[in-house]
């Protein structure tokens, strides 16, 4: 049992065990906390104690009806809206709820699995929204981003997130965004224990029209 609860504890996605009854969190991982930017505090009080802005979100109804079919759910890309002391995020997640059976095959817990894609998300959406969205995106990002446009690589949009990063110095990365500008592939890559990965913009026709770029601090 003590070998598969350090598995639970150190898996590289959020996990997370909610009682049936009450949607009490039991258990969560470190990344699944992370994931719903709250403190290890809150395990043993009731989901909509601890996130009450999901009261309005279908998350909590989603849940119940697998402790009412026992049957799995899972989403890609679902918008997830979260409260981080004062301010809104917008979080994409890829995410699964598992029924867990007791003796009697009722349900009794529910195991929650989540990974945080809002970097592909938000790239996606940069190719789909129209200029005037943007940056209204960029900004309610949970993630350090900016948006670079036409070959001399115009700053369209850009994030505090991302500023905090550069920190003062936005030609970050300019070798990058030649690269993935005139080859049109995405590219990754690390300075200063901070990993940056770049996304190419195109137009209705293919053609690449800037570039997206998404900061995160390695731990």
């Amino acid at each position: 049992m003590k070998k598969y609860l350090n598995l639970f504890q150190n898996a590289p996605v959020a996990m997370a065990i909610l009682d049936a009854e009450m949607l009490r969190l039991d258990s969560a991982n470190s990344a699944m906390l992370q994931l719903l930017r709250r403190e290890k505090s809150v395990l043993g009080r009731e989901l909509l104690e601890i996130l009450p802005e999901i009261a309005d979100q279908p998350y909590p109804e989603l849940m119940y009806n697998v402790i009412r079919t026992g049957k799995p759910y899972s989403e890609t890309g679902a918008k997830f809206y979260s409260n981080n002391n004062g301010r809104v995020e917008t979080i994409f997640v890829d995410y699964s709820y598992t029924p867990i059976l007791g003796r009697n095959k009722q349900v009794i817990s529910i195991l929650v699995v989540g990974v945080d894609v809002s970097e592909r998300e938000l790239s996606r959406l940069y190719m789909l929204e129209s200029d005037r969205n943007l940056r209204a995106v960029v900004m309610s990002a949970p993630v350090a981003m900016a948006v670079f446009s036409g070959f001399d690589f115009q700053i369209q949009s850009v994030n505090d997130r991302m500023l905090d990063l550069w920190n003062g110095n936005s030609k970050t990365g300019i070798k990058e965004l030649e690269h993935v500008y005139h080859n049109g592939v995405s590219f990754t890559s690390e300075s200063n224990q901070i990993c940056y990965s770049y996304t190419p913009l195109r137009d209705a026709t293919g053609n690449t029209t800037g570039v997206v770029m998404v900061g995160n601090r390695k731990d």
